[in-house]
């Protein structure tokens, strides 16, 4: 029997893909800048180290500038979330509706842990989530499986006792290593 119900943000809970895109893009300048054919098929779904990691491969992106790069990116995104993120009262009702049925809810991110709450709030369902996990809160990212471990493990539920809603590869692959 399920108990407890994983949604991941970007993508799942909110439609961030076009968000992070521009704000990397706008991050990494013009000399950096990558297409939205790279984002979506190499780098959509991964934290910003690890596209700023490939990103030194791919396009010799300097190390010495992650750092500025990476602060720079968070906070275009937190400014861009603040404006375009809403309540969504459709995906509002339904997690009052999964709370009152008897259902824990929460969130399971690649994203930072303020971009996440940020995020939760601004759509309206963070008070019903019970547990948050976000990037900064684990030592592997998706595609591994450790922020799908922790939630169950701190919620005290097994993997068969667990559903994940994940929207791309590296989330699903996440998922499917879990074993929920």
């Amino acid at each position: 029997m399920i108990k407890l119900i994983l949604f991941d943000l970007d993508g799942v809970l909110i439609r961030a893909k076009d968000i992070h895109y521009n704000a990397l893009n706008k991050a990494l300048g013009k000399k950096y800048r990558i297409t939205i054919e790279e984002h979506l098929g190499r780098y959509d779904g991964l934290p910003t180290d690890a596209k700023l990691n490939m990103l030194t491969v791919d396009k010799r992106l300097p190390i010495e500038q992650h750092e500025k790069i990476w602060q720079n990116k968070q906070k275009l995104t937190l400014e861009m979330f603040s404006d375009e993120l809403k309540i969504d009262q459709k995906l509002h009702d339904l997690f009052k509706y999964l709370k009152n049925e008897g259902y824990l809810l929460g969130c399971c991110t690649n994203s930072i842990r303020r971009t996440a709450l940020t995020a939760l709030s601004k759509i309206g369902v963070i008070e019903f989530c019970d547990i948050i996990l976000s990037t900064d809160d684990v030592h592997n990212t998706k595609p591994h499986p450790e922020l799908y471990w922790k939630a169950m493990s701190m919620m005290k539920c097994l993997p068969d006792e667990t559903l994940i809603i994940e929207d791309n590869p590296h989330g699903l692959l996440a998922a499917t290593r879990s074993q929920a």
